[in-house]
């Protein structure tokens, strides 16, 4: 019996889960007895680094000079922000947590659109990515795990050729985080400063580690 390649899981309760063991698959029987690895094309190592988004912010938002570093000021919501351009495939989105307030409850949420955020209206922009944007097409984010919601922890996170999001703290180890994106178009980055995460800075952007394909005859 042939194998066939395991379908990744959305991890609906918000827990880590390595994907250590997911990073192989089992491609067809090609007859050649050999086994392959194949990997996605490389980055870009050119592209402009990421900013966020200056007109396109909740209303409690204020950024820097340089849009690289962006604060709630008030509340624990009205802190959605999207990045400047289209995100590549396999492109980390990297930020420091600079500013954590323990009075509140919950933490960052982030993920990914398909809709320009330059196309919104400020009253188009909701209180929270979640539920109310990530109800609307075009749109994915969910929440990091608030005991992951240290000061200066940094966040990765990425989308590959197969509509799945990952992230990783400091670097470490690529949890699954989601699945389902549309990746036939361009993708910006949702970031939304919520909860117990009141500032965030972007850090220079990497190429992710791209993942290996197997074919094992």
């Amino acid at each position: 019996m042939g194998n066939t390649a395991p379908k990744p899981l959305i991890d609906a309760t918000l827990q880590p889960r390595s994907v250590a063991s997911r990073q192989y698959y089992t491609l067809p029987n090609n007859g050649s007895g050999v086994e392959r690895r194949t990997s996605a094309p490389p980055v870009n190592i050119n592209l402009e680094s990421l900013r966020f988004n200056l007109h396109t912010r909740g209303k409690n938002i204020r950024l820097d000079g340089q849009l690289r570093r962006a604060t709630r000021k008030n509340s624990f919501c009205n802190g959605i922000t999207f990045s400047h351009r289209p995100v590549h495939l396999y492109e980390k989105v990297r930020l420091r947590l600079t500013g954590v307030h323990t009075g509140w409850s919950g933490a960052l949420r982030f993920g990914f659109t398909s809709l320009d955020p330059s196309d919104l209206e400020a009253a188009d922009i909701p209180k929270y990515a979640c539920p109310d944007l990530v109800t609307r097409p075009g749109y994915w984010a969910k929440a990091l795990p608030e005991r992951l919601a240290l000061k200066d922890n940094v966040l990765s996170f990425w989308a590959d050729r197969h509509g799945r999001v990952f992230y990783s703290i400091n670097d470490g180890e690529p949890i699954l985080f989601h699945c389902g994106l549309s990746i036939g178009c361009p993708l910006w980055a949702i970031i939304d400063i919520y909860g117990i995460t009141q500032e965030v800075t972007l850090l220079e952007g990497e190429p992710s580690p791209q993942p290996r394909v197997f074919s094992s005859l």
